[in-house]
């Protein structure tokens, strides 16, 4: 079976397009702080300094970094959305895609329908109220909202040039954008194992399917999760890290160490047949190769030179 692969690599560039738009979205944010913190500047500075008495004259601080709040508020709410939006997409289309893959490997009508919302909403709920969604980005918005406030009154306190201040604040949403990227890649790709998890119990009703843990041929990948790659354990199994993580695939090994920015997957096997083809990734670029575990992939980049 060779077609999970591309479907991850479909599902991959899916999520490629969302983490563009937060760039984008966290890009417009700091040329709007920019121009907010060059008008302080203009209007209160003295010699080219900021100082930070001037600024807390009439509330004049407090009424800049409510603002700022307001629109990363504003910022926060539309990635939400936009998250919640790519996490229905991956669902659906990996239970779909990989409904049709068991089916034709099966050879057997499994009487697969599109998921209804409240089956998607019900399969994406995390158990655990910490790590949903909203209280992660929430967090995040608090988080970036508290840096921005504290580099900016640092800076004013020192005196600092609208250069200076710059710098300071691109650090704090800097921070914020790899935070909300982190979130939508992580939570995206718990979606799509879990899609493809929920088809293949009714697949397996079926068909006798085994799971197969399948990394990221590229040298991020973590070392234990190399270790795993090729491992198949019966279809209600569970995998085993070294980093201490038990779990029924991956990103749902209830340990943070093998879940957070994980790019695995999980390849159903359906009456024992292997993926024909897996993706390469080597700088930056995929490449689509005869079917070979990271062990094997990495012996022949050696033998390669």
């Amino acid at each position: 079976m060779k077609n999970q692969n591309e479907i991850d690599k479909y599902l991959d560039e899916m999520i490629e397009k969302a983490e563009r738009k937060i760039d984008q979205l966290f890009a417009r944010r700091m040329k709007e702080i920019k121009n907010q913190i060059a008008a302080m500047y203009d209007k209160y500075s003295r010699d080219g300094e900021l100082s930070y008495t001037e600024m807390n004259k009439y509330n004049r601080l407090r009424k800049e970094l409510d603002f700022i709040a307001e629109k990363i508020d504003e910022d926060f709410r539309f990635i939400l959305k936009q998250i919640e939006l790519l996490l229905e997409k991956q669902y659906v289309e990996n239970y779909l895609r990989s409904a049709y893959l068991y089916e034709f490997e099966a050879q057997a009508k499994m009487g697969f329908a599109i998921p209804t919302a409240a089956v998607i909403v019900a399969a994406l709920a995390n158990p655990i109220p910490e790590l949903r969604l909203p209280a992660l980005l929430e967090a995040t918005r608090d988080q970036v909202v508290t840096r921005i406030s504290i580099e900016i009154s640092q800076g004013l306190q020192a005196g600092e040039s609208y250069a200076k201040m710059a710098a300071r604040l691109e650090k704090a949403l800097g921070f914020g954008r790899k935070k909300a990227r982190t979130i939508a890649r992580t939570e995206a790709h718990r979606a799509q194992i879990l899609g493809r998890l929920d088809s293949a119990k009714k697949a397996a009703k079926k068909a006798n399917l085994k799971k197969m843990w399948d990394s990221t041929l590229d040298t991020r990948t973590r070392i234990g999760h190399r270790k795993l790659d090729g491992k198949v354990v019966p279809f209600n199994g569970v995998f085993k890290s070294i980093y201490g993580g038990v779990g029924i695939a991956p990103r749902l090994m209830h340990n943070p160490k093998d879940d957070i920015n994980c790019r695995c997957t999980i390849i159903f096997l359906v009456n024992g047949q292997k993926p024909e083809i897996k993706v390469s990734r080597i700088d930056g670029k995929n490449t689509i190769i005869p079917y070979m575990t990271y062990e094997e992939w990495e012996k022949q980049l050696k033998k390669e030179g």
